[in-house]
């Protein structure tokens, strides 16, 4: 085991799997030693769900009247909707092609009665700050590495997300037609996942010609400028703004920070995503999603039922559910029965569920308006497995959960579709009684798949 450890630990640092930690050092991001198997049949399952459900996403984004019917309600105690809401409104600028790069995550439900059959059940599809494209993949690289004259090399599952998003960046550049165009990258202060940042940057650059500017809110505010609709950063037309940031009200802690924002939307640059996508991608949206007639104002029936096949039950706070007697409001089931849900506000990033006790004691302190905010989930039940768990140089060996995501990118013109593709996935591994599971946050670790026989 210390062999491979530390085999493990030096291949990580010369290729490039990293992060900055709390105090700024530089160290290896979180990973496990020991990949996570899956079936075939699962996996192909997970994966062709990834073009249905950005078309999905991208007919609910284009829908201004249900974003405004389904958000409104939350933007009243919540801040950051109401402004995300009222841009939307405005309707600043041009953008007639749409560029999306999203993540379908994934946990594998493990039915008690019958724990040999497991159901993939999403967790959220994030259309916003996809992260882990370049960690993924040298995570995968990792495991070649460690497993190369074993016989578990050969069922490693392969995959490289950052060559098919750079691909689609690239792509969505020569279609706005600029000689000075770069990605305007849209990024936090303190940001603590930039070599997941920079490995995007610099493929785009090697391989494309394409630079990348690295800014926050607050920076683009103070040096951006619009000439003849274009966002102009410096001698750099931002022919995409890709955002890496602006998922949290912490990224609009200034008015600076909302300026930046609404001048990139002024501008006919590619925002990935724009203010509707980002809006779709709203836990609330994902929660009406579910709601039968709903889904299939988007998608056929077919599609409708593959996509409910991987929901599990998600409720508005005051909407009523079946009960032992009668339906009561899920709040109500919520405070008898809290370690069946997870309470999720509109907010993106790790940290933010609340699970158990936390979910009694945010319900009795919340107003009848503040519940307008939240969403409840039921509780998937994950498949555990044992893994050996490495952060900064120590090692757990523990009972685990793993979190599958596929990621897709998209581009359409206006309502034509001109590529939708599934280019890779994500894992991310966590010990079973750890809630959260955010890599940055400190609760998970980059993982690959393989497959069992």
């Amino acid at each position: 085991m210390l062999n491979r450890l530390a085999e493990a630990i030096d291949f990580s640092i010369v290729n490039g799997l990293l992060k900055l930690n709390n105090d700024h050092q530089v160290v290896h991001a979180p990973f496990t030693l020991n990949p996570y198997g899956i079936s075939r049949l699962t996996l192909d399952g997970i994966v062709s769900l990834t073009t249905p459900s950005n078309q999905l996403m991208l007919r609910v984004a284009a829908d201004e009247d249900l974003l405004q019917e389904h958000l409104a309600p939350s933007a009243k105690t919540d801040p950051f909707v109401q402004e995300l809401l009222k841009l939307h409104q405005v309707g600043l600028g041009t953008q007639d092609y749409q560029l999306m790069v999203t993540r379908n995550d994934f946990l594998l439900h493990q039915e008690q009665e019958a724990p040999e059959l497991l159901y993939p059940k999403q967790v959220e599809f994030n259309t916003i700050s996809c992260s882990f494209p370049f960690l993924s993949a040298r995570t995968n690289h990792l495991h070649q590495f460690l497993y190369r004259d074993d016989a578990l090399g050969s069922q490693l599952v392969y995959t490289d997300p950052l060559i098919g998003v750079a691909a689609a960046l690239a792509e969505a550049i020569e279609r706005y037609g600029h000689a000075q165009a770069c990605v305007l990258s849209v990024i936090q202060p303190d940001e603590h996942n930039i070599f997941d940042q920079r490995g995007m940057e610099y493929l785009l650059l090697e391989q494309y010609d394409i630079p990348t500017i690295r800014m926050t809110l607050e920076e683009i505010a103070s040096v951006g400028h619009l000439h003849e609709g274009h966002l102009m950063v410096g001698n750099h037309v931002a022919a995409i703004t890709y955002f890496r940031a602006a998922y949290t009200p912490q990224d609009f802690s200034t008015k600076e920070a909302w300026k930046g924002r609404h001048l990139i939307e002024a501008s006919s640059s590619m925002k990935v995503p724009s203010i509707p996508m980002q809006l779709a991608g709203m836990k609330k949206i994902q929660q009406v999603l579910t709601h039968p007639k709903i889904i299939r104002k988007f998608v056929e029936e077919d599609t409708a039922r593959r996509l409910e096949a991987t929901f599990t039950g998600i409720y508005a706070l005051d909407e009523l559910i079946e009960s032992r007697d009668s339906p009561i409001p899920a709040w109500q089931q919520a405070l008898e029965t809290p370690e069946h849900y997870v309470l999720k506000p509109q907010r993106e990033g790790g940290g933010n569920n609340f699970f158990g006790e936390e979910i009694v004691q945010e319900l009795q302190a919340m107003t009848e308006v503040e519940r307008r905010a939240y969403i409840l989930m039921d509780r998937i039940h994950a498949e555990t497995h044992e893994a050996t768990l490495v952060v900064e140089g120590q090692t757990q060996t523990t009972q685990c959960v793993s979190e599958i995501g596929c990621y897709g990118v998209c581009l359409a013109h206006r309502s034509e579709i001109i590529f939708n593709q599934d280019v890779g996935y994500l894992v991310r591994t966590k010990s079973a009684d750890q809630n959260e599971g955010g890599v940055c946050a400190g609760y998970a670790c980059l993982n690959s798949l393989y497959l069992k026989s």
